[in-house]
């Protein structure tokens, strides 16, 4: 009786620890070192050729399925990003640098390998919605598509219930101003480092 006692808790303490390797999930927050670029102007790309990266920042949640050393991570992530832009419309008159500023919501659909149950190698795509964008504190929302796709490919490490994470990411987005005749594309890439905590 005594062993069979043993052996029921046994079990029941195994499909437990399975089932908690099985899903994880948690919290994770960081910041970046996020750019935008200018592809495909209708006038003049050189107008738009220099580029400074500024620090963004982000925060929300993931879930993690794991089989057999392979995970899907879906993740739901706030997401304040941007970038630096240098510009000469006129060609005669003074440089002018443009601030522009997303805040979007962005959900990472991760896939990978665990190795050892420690590394982890990543890559998947992004969905992206724009909830807003501002150029020099003026938004320019209107003028950009809404949502999008992008995408994140990167490393991680689980460190019992801390994860760290770096991952580059590129998400581009059409704008277009039909009362200026402009019609471009803006890229928005980002170094990303976060930190993360499993909560279960």
């Amino acid at each position: 009786m005594k062993n069979l006692v043993l052996t029921i808790f046994s079990l029941f303490a195994l499909s437990t620890a399975a089932q908690a390797q099985f899903l994880t999930g948690g919290v994770k927050a960081g910041v970046g070192s996020s750019s935008v670029s200018v592809r495909d102007v209708t006038s003049n790309p050189a107008e738009y050729a220099n580029k400074e990266s500024v620090t963004s920042y982000h925060a929300g949640a993931f879930a993690r399925i794991n089989i057999l050393g392979l995970f899907v991570q879906p993740e739901a992530v706030f997401t304040q990003t941007g970038g630096r832009l240098e510009s000469n419309p006129n060609a005669t008159l003074a440089n002018r640098v443009a601030d522009i500023k997303f805040n979007r919501l962005d959900v990472p659909i991760m896939a990978g390998i665990s190795l050892g149950n420690v590394v982890r190698l990543q890559a998947g795509p992004v969905a992206s919605t724009l909830l807003s964008a501002r150029q020099d504190g003026q938004s320019i929302k209107s003028f950009m598509e809404s949502s999008d796709w992008g995408y994140q490919a990167g490393i991680g490490l689980d460190i019992q219930r801390l994860t760290v994470d770096v991952r580059y990411e590129r998400i581009s987005r059409n704008y277009e101003d039909p009362a200026n005749q402009s019609n471009y594309d803006l890229a928005n890439k980002q170094i990303l480092l976060s930190v993360g905590l499993k909560l279960f």
